[in-house]
This record gives structure tokens, sequence and C-alpha cells, in this order.
């Protein structure tokens, strides 16, 4: 059963890649929260950060090049704020963009924001309280609409066991699962929604119940579609980072030390655009001529 737990944590990113035009349409709305438009999913994982309980939730980027980071947590503590400050330093040291924190948490707390002021360094998230969401009321509205076949924010379903409940985490999952299956969309379409719904709540659950949903629901068979996809981008990817390997060495060698906005310039241009640079380096004469390249 051990190896039907680890295609769960080495495809987070797959799902969420594949399904993230439901953030994209949904998002605002669910955390009633002014954000600008989610413009492309970002990857989770870091080499720093191996293992699942120390995986980053959900990072997107945004319309105006900013980053939003979510995370979920049962209640937020200082130790809790300053691992998501860490997860926060390693995106800007990527990307060099402002980072957007947002907290759901399922406990709630006392204020709309969570901080910490370590003197040179400040820290601020804004935290989204799910204790403000009846989950049973929430249900009761969802299983209506989808009665009658009106819409609905699919976000909330996916986020559905996350809200207030006098039922135990596991037996919501089900809940959930149990009225997506009954959602008339296409079938690609419903099997995102459920592995997401499973994902998101899988490190509130006992690897037993894990082990019950899993074989319930047949969830490796649910992750198939979004498992092909990740290795057919995860090629390209890796296409794309050795292409800017090489890249960045080339103009080590040719102009010393990188600067941040090349860095940055290089991080966000396509595969073509990053071989074009590789042969035009040879002929290039400066760095501002590199940055109008990646520019334009």
């Amino acid at each position: 059963m051990q190896e039907q737990f680890d295609v769960t944590a080495h495809n987070y990113d797959f799902v969420f890649k594949d399904s993230f035009n439901l953030f994209k349409n949904d998002i605002g709305d669910f955390l009633k929260v002014e954000l600008p438009g989610i413009d492309s999913y970002l990857e989770t994982e870091f080499a720093e950060i191996e293992t699942n309980t120390e995986r980053m939730d959900l990072n997107f980027k945004l319309e105006d090049g900013s980053i939003l980071h979510l995370e979920e947590e049962i209640e937020v503590s200082v130790d809790d704020l300053i691992r998501f400050a860490s997860y926060d330093l390693k995106l800007y040291n990527r990307y060099r963009d402002r980072i957007r924190t947002i907290i759901l948490c399922i406990k709630g707390y006392p204020a709309s924001e969570a901080a910490f002021d370590a003197g040179s360094l400040g820290y601020n998230t804004i935290v989204v309280n799910m204790s403000d969401k009846d989950g049973k009321e929430k249900l009761k509205e969802l299983k209506e609409k989808i009665e009658k076949k009106e819409k609905i924010n699919y976000l909330d379903l996916i986020f559905l066991p996350l809200m207030k409940s006098d039922q135990k985490m596991v037996k919501r999952v089900k809940e959930t699962i149990e009225l997506e299956k009954k959602l008339e969309i296409e079938k690609n379409l419903k099997n995102n929604i459920v592995a997401l719904t499973f994902v998101l709540c899988d490190k509130f659950l006992s690897k037993q119940e894990i082990s019950e949903i899993w074989r319930d629901y047949k969830m490796v068979k649910i992750l198939k579609y979004a498992e092909e996809q990740g290795k057919i981008e995860g090629k390209i990817e890796g296409k794309q980072e050795e292409a800017r390997l090489i890249l960045m060495r080339q103009i080590k060698a040719k102009f010393g030390d990188t600067d941040n906005e090349i860095i940055a310039l290089i991080n966000e241009a396509e595969l073509n655009k990053i071989e074009d640079l590789s042969e035009k380096i040879v002929t290039t004469n400066s760095k501002a001529e590199l940055i109008d390249f990646l520019k334009h």
C-alpha cells in the first residue's frame, strides 16, 4: 500500500498543473480576498524541501507578476509561520517577485492576519478562517444545486472537507467524493476534482484513512491521467531547465556574474527564446543587449 501513497506525493504538482483552471476561474470568489487573476501554476517542490510533510501546499503566478502561496493548517502557530516564511524566501530567491501568503485555517484564527517580527525580518500573511464556513450547510446547498444542474463553484466542493463540521475528516472527504461523482461533467474534469479533494486533505488523514479512501475510490485510476500529463510536462520542463543552466554558464563566462533582472527574465522565457539567445550570445556585446532580447 505504501507504493500507492507515494503516487500522491510524487504527482501532487501534476494534479494541480492539469487542474489549475479551476483555481484560475473561482479562487477569488471562494477566498473572499481581493487578488489579481491567476496566470499560471508554480511547482511546490524544491530540492531543499524533500518530505511530503514539508511540501508547500499551492503556489500560483498572478497576473500582476506576484506569487500567491496558499497553505492549509488546522491551527496556526509561530512555528508554522516561520516554516511558511522559509518557503517564501525560497520562492523569492527563485523568482524575485512579491509573495502573497494566504493560510486556510480549519479551526479558526482570532485575526485576519498572522505575522511575526524578527527585527530585520518581518513576515505577514492573510488568514482565511475556514471555521466561518458551515460545511453542513454548504454540503446541503451543493447537493441541491447539483440535483438541479445549477452552476457551482467547484472550489466549494474541493475544500468542503476543510469547512466547519462535527464529523471526522475521513467521513467529510468520503461524503464530498460521493457528491463529486454525481457531477454531470466531462470525465477528466470530474476525476481532477476528486483527485484535488483527496490530495488537499491527505495531510489531515491517518495512513489507515488514506488507505480506505484509496481503496474505495480507486484513486490510482483517478490520478493516472494527471500522472501521464505530468510525465509529458516534466520532459519539457527538464529540457527547459537544462537550456537555462547552459545559457547562465554562457553569460557568466562572457560577462561575469549574472544580475537578478537577467535571471528573472531567463526563468520566465520560453524554450525557443532561450535557445535563440544561446546562439545570439556569441555576437552580443553587453548585458543591455541580452535584456532587450529577452524582453522582446
